[in-house]
């Protein structure tokens, strides 16, 4: 078991992404808002308000071991919200005191309202993130998960709590519909109580929903826990999961360990040599970003799970019989996916590189990619130009792209707005990806001397 870190043409399952991307020209930033705790998704009303969700920095409430921290604690508290930035530009936060789970002391690797979104009639709904067991988030889902059986290995590793150490966060993983005048929520689906009695994907029972994207009467969210993509209509009802494939990596560069070290049970999966010898594994897909193509098809992009390898994160299409197939890949820690008004699909990373090494996963050097509907790879925000650790991303209504930026940590965040004359160049060898896109019909944290194998995506 690993642990979850968190076909209409035949061409069509594959959009080749064999070179580097050749860097835009002349990108600037504008900062529109700052100060976002462990800052997620960003949105816009039906009147032009911004909307960004702030995880918060979780609290000195009951704590559980996480997979998003490589089994560290994470600790609930009252410190989530979601940042209003008026047309006015007035800012202001609502929701506040929402339930949150974070490291302490840091406050980093937050959990609670992941995103907000908006119907076509202008009604807004919440997504709430987890990242754990799901029976640990209060009495009635450990009692609920005494019922059902949990992997040898998660047992090992991050057990169930006991009653009394539950964490009391029955807001966490689940979908509301939202008032925003009056703060009231109307519970739409719960993600816990779902991973606990069905676990789509068949491994380890953890859940973290992660994004978003509402069409027509349906909510589709991405659970980078359970390693699924959901479709939901938005009474509660008709409920489609599609359990992402494991990533299959040869000759994968694992984190070199410091003298006694040893990875924790599971977390890598070990697989025989291929025919020539050559060692591999396979790892999580950990789906984080997800949007509506306008053939109607979902489009997930994954993080991938440790050890993050370099340049395999993939981007999958669920069309109407459920089943996944890579539309493009080549990637690293994608963390969010949109489509702009001419059906070029925008891909956010969180990092260009890999973060195996890396001991400050708050300023990773991230990046923001067009795929054009001509079958054109563009950079329209190169590594190191101010989109680090880089997490929601939306299309403003002034045809302009907003991202959540420094999404890991308290007050680090902001949303800035993209200001760039990037000029696509074509890619080479992108033959199969302009087919595909034309028959799609859319242009560780361990312990000690391990601390600095810390990672991003919630689990």
């Amino acid at each position: 078991m690993n642990f979850k870190l968190s076909a209409f043409t035949f061409v069509s399952f594959c959009f080749a992404a064999i070179v580097s991307v050749p860097a835009a020209q002349a990108v600037s930033l504008t900062t529109i808002v700052e100060g976002i705790s462990n800052a997620r998704g960003v949105t816009f009303g039906p009147d032009g308000t911004l909307y960004v969700a702030e995880p918060g920095v979780g609290g000195n409430g009951a704590c559980q071991p996480s997979p998003s921290t490589l089994f560290q604690p994470i600790c609930a508290g009252n410190t989530g919200s979601i940042v209003r930035v008026k047309t006015d530009g007035q800012t202001d936060r609502i929701f506040t005191g929402f339930q949150s789970l974070a490291e302490q002391p840091s406050g980093n690797q937050g959990a609670g309202p992941s995103e907000l979104q908006f119907d076509s009639y202008g009604n807004a709904y919440l997504l709430t993130g987890y990242a754990g067991y799901p029976g640990n988030r209060d009495l009635e889902t450990i009692t609920l998960g005494s019922n059902y059986p949990v992997p040898p290995q998660q047992l090992a590793v991050f057990p169930p709590s006991t009653p009394e150490n539950v964490l009391n966060t029955s807001n966490l993983a689940k979908l509301f519909k939202a008032d925003l005048n009056t703060g009231e929520l109307t519970e739409i689906f719960d993600f816990a109580k779902y991973e606990i009695i069905n676990n789509p994907d068949g491994g380890d029972v953890v859940t973290n929903p992660y994004k978003l994207a509402i069409s027509g009467d349906r909510a589709y969210v991405t659970d980078g826990g359970g390693n699924v993509a959901y479709n939901i209509k938005l009474d509660g009802s008709d409920v489609k999961t599609t359990a992402l494939p494991l990533n299959i990596i040869t000759n994968p560069q694992l984190p070199q360990l410091p003298p006694g070290a040893e990875l924790p049970p599971g977390l890598i999966n070990f697989l025989p040599p291929d025919e020539n010898g050559n060692p591999r594994i396979s790892i999580q897909s950990v789906p984080t970003g997800g949007a509506i193509g306008t053939d109607g098809a979902f489009y997930v992009g994954e993080y991938s799970g440790f050890p993050y390898p370099q340049d395999k994160a993939r981007i999958f299409r669920i069309g109407e019989d459920g089943v996944p197939t890579v539309f493009a890949e080549g990637f690293n820690a994608i963390t969010e996916l949109t489509f702009d008004k001419q059906g070029n699909l925008l891909v956010l990373q969180f990092s260009d590189v890999s973060q195996i090494a890396s001991p400050d996963i708050s300023n990773l050097p991230g990046s923001l990619i067009q795929l054009g509907t001509d079958g054109t790879r563009t950079t329209l925000v190169a590594a190191g130009e101010g989109l680090e650790s880089a997490d929601g991303l939306t299309i403003g209504p002034d045809n302009q792209i907003y991202v959540t930026t420094r999404g890991v940590g308290p007050g680090n965040g902001s949303v800035v707005r993209v200001n760039t004359g990037a000029q696509p160049v074509p890619e080479p060898a992108s033959v199969l990806g302009i087919l595909a896109l034309s028959a799609a019909g859319v242009g560780s944290k361990f312990k000690g001397k391990l601390k600095q194998l810390t990672h991003k995506f919630k689990a």
